[in-house]
């Protein structure tokens, strides 16, 4: 049966490629992934979903602050691994709030709480760390579902991590009435502008 799975995803793939230039985003228990991981993880496959309706595609690129009909697909995977885990999503009927706002609310806050580390500073290392973290039913950030997708220096991402991990307790997202724990990707530019450390975030 896994291998069986494994066969139609990529023959799902494959297709979408003679369909449409736009890869499929790839999410494996409820983080984006490149094809090569989703192969390295092949044989923990459990199951395979193919989300194609254009409602659906809507609201993840309006999540991740992508163009309109950017998606033809998301293929969500989950591995055995995953079957003890408590279940995450991306879109939910109620999104957490900050403070009373929304994402963009706590983007500001972290910029406000975010320092250019000393050591990036002094090796005039710059870049985007581009971060995932996960908005617990109890309101929290949960540390163990922090990860780095993109980084050009670790310090640069253990900043972004350390002021995820101080954050104040959100207002819990909801799906289907009940609490419910959300993911969100948020990208910081660290930049060095004529001995200025600037931090700011990438639509």
């Amino acid at each position: 049966m896994k291998k069986l799975l494994f066969m139609s995803m990529f023959a799902f793939v494959a297709m979408c490629a003679t369909v449409s230039a736009q890869e499929p985003i790839f999410l494996i228990d409820g983080y984006m992934a490149t094809l090569d991981v989703v192969k390295e993880c092949a044989k923990e496959i459990e199951s395979i979903t193919v989300v194609n309706d254009r409602e659906t595609l809507s609201n993840y690129e309006q999540m991740w602050k992508m163009k309109p009909n950017a998606l033809t697909s998301v293929v969500v995977i989950t591995t055995k691994a995953s079957e003890e885990q408590e279940e995450v999503w991306f879109v939910v009927d109620e999104m957490p709030k900050f403070m009373g706002g929304d994402l963009n609310t706590f983007r500001t806050w972290v910029m406000q709480n975010i320092r250019y580390p000393e050591e990036a500073m002094a090796k005039r290392v710059e870049g985007t760390v581009v971060i995932q973290f996960c908005v617990g039913k109890d309101g929290y950030i949960s540390e163990n579902m922090i990860k780095v997708l993109e980084s050009p220096d670790k310090s640069l991402s253990n900043e972004v991590i350390r002021v995820l991990k101080s954050s104040p307790q959100w207002t819990p997202g909801k799906q289907n009435g009940e609490l419910a724990t959300v993911c969100f990707t948020i990208p910081a530019a660290f930049k060095l502008v004529e001995d200025m450390e600037v931090v700011t975030f990438v639509d």
